[in-house]
């Protein structure tokens, strides 16, 4: 299995915000970790819980 950074995973994510394919929420979610990693550039301010829901979110429409 290919080994994917958090930063990678959130820019593949971004452009799930404000689909169909994503809760309400999950889109809430998404829009906010963009904008707060600067489209993944900087993820070391995630909490470890905020990195898990990212990886739920990539492997549920991505792996």
């Amino acid at each position: 299995m290919k080994t994917i950074s958090i930063g990678s995973m959130i820019r593949q994510i971004s452009g799930l915000s404000g689909t169909k394919d994503v809760t309400e929420w999950e889109s809430g979610f998404i829009a906010n970790i963009v904008d707060k990693t600067f489209d993944g550039r900087d993820t070391t301010m995630l909490t470890g819980k905020q990195v898990e829901t990212v990886e739920r979110i990539y492997s549920k429409h991505f792996a």
